[in-house]
């Protein structure tokens, strides 16, 4: 007699807890970064983020990033985020799905 096996094809969660980044004290004359992966919208998102905090702390510079890997969606390589890291205080990114 033949036995059947029925198992989950969902792969089991990974986590790994990380911690979140220190806010910046101030604002003012720093360089803050915006990273979209080409998922769509997420361009206007950063443009109206660059936008408002352009408006609010109007010192701040923006300088926009997409990653190196990839056609549709866009991924970071590890030498993208170090680049991004010295060029700028903080980074803003956007998703979707």
């Amino acid at each position: 007699m033949a036995k059947l096996e029925i198992v989950n094809p969902q792969a089991g969660a990974s986590v790994a807890p990380i911690s979140l980044a220190s806010r910046l004290k101030e604002m003012t004359g720093k360089t803050i970064g915006l990273y979209w992966n080409l998922k769509g919208g997420g361009d206007v998102a950063l443009e109206q983020t660059a936008h408002y905090l352009g408006q609010r702390f109007p010192d701040a510079q923006f300088k926009f990033y997409t990653g190196s890997v990839g056609s549709t969606m866009r991924h970071a390589t590890a030498e993208d985020a170090e680049l991004v890291a010295q060029e700028c205080d903080a980074v803003v990114g956007t998703t979707a799905d």
